[in-house]
């Protein structure tokens, strides 16, 4: 497991909080690190793959990598990435019992993303510009910082019900908690207020892929963590994951990863076994 280290990314090993911009390109080797993260989507849409469970994020969408958690970016478009680096050797001066505030949005629960508004993602990277702006007094850039927490644990009480982001937000995380039972499309869009012409549409706008094969990526990603971590068979792998036909997930898998389950099952025991 590639671990991320704090000298590599902190100015010094003495701060509390670092800022680091990225292209998950560069991350799409699955890792962990010495320190938390509090990452903002600012641009795209991609897979975000946390502890082997796959859940997609797109513009907006704000949650926190443990050090603990291992995880990766995949099938990404154009996601950009705003990194608050969270140093947990170092101690705020003048704030206390900051982590309570931080324990709703871990990424390790699938359930606990938040999405920002567009008005305010932009507030938040108007807070985060003076966070990190050196010249400021240290009392007063962890007051942004709090300021920065508050603004993203209200954001669900203030984003539209009637907003499309928002509703698909929720649609996604819904499928996401989901993915293995079957499907009536238009019980769906009635239920997140979605005609099902436009639920499609905004599928395929945001992740790329349409409704059904969304639904597929999400499943072969599930497969592939119980072939790896887990004793089921194949069979059973392929009937829990929602693919009744063994061969055709067999077929799909290879598409999709490049080897057959019963390949990726000797690859993994073959590392436990060095």
């Amino acid at each position: 497991m590639n671990t991320l280290k704090i000298n590599t990314y902190f100015n010094s090993e003495s701060d509390k909080l670092a800022l680091y911009k990225s292209d998950p390109e560069s991350n799409c080797i699955e890792h962990n690190h010495e320190f938390d993260e509090l990452v903002i989507v600012e641009q795209g849409h991609g897979l975000h793959v946390i502890n082997g469970r796959p859940l997609f994020i797109q513009q907006g969408d704000v949650f926190l990598v443990r050090g603990h958690d291992y995880h990766f970016y995949d099938d990404l478009g154009t996601l950009k990435l705003t990194n608050i680096l969270i140093n947990p050797y170092r101690q705020f001066v003048f704030l206390n019992k900051i982590e309570e505030l931080l324990n709703p949005i871990s990424a390790s629960d699938l359930s606990s993303y938040i999405w920002l508004t567009p008005s305010l993602r932009k507030e938040c990277n108007t807070v985060i510009d003076q966070l990190f702006n050196l010249k400021n007094p240290l009392e007063y850039r962890e007051y942004l910082f709090f300021k920065l927490i508050t603004l993203i644990l209200q954001s669900q009480g203030q984003a539209q019900k009637n907003n499309t982001r928002f509703k698909l937000h929720l649609l996604l995380n819904h499928l996401q908690e989901n993915c293995f039972d079957e499907y009536d499309w238009n019980d769906i869009a009635q239920r997140f207020h979605l005609t099902l012409r436009t639920m499609f549409r905004h599928i395929k706008e945001a992740s790329g892929l349409t409704p059904e094969n969304y639904i597929k990526r999400l499943r072969l990603l599930s497969a592939r963590k119980k072939i790896r971590e887990s004793d089921m068979t194949i069979t059973e792998i392929s009937l829990l994951c929602g693919f009744i036909n063994s061969t055709h997930f067999s077929t799909l898998y290879k598409k999709a990863f490049g080897v057959t389950p019963s390949e990726e099952r000797r690859k993994t025991e073959t590392i436990d076994i060095k």
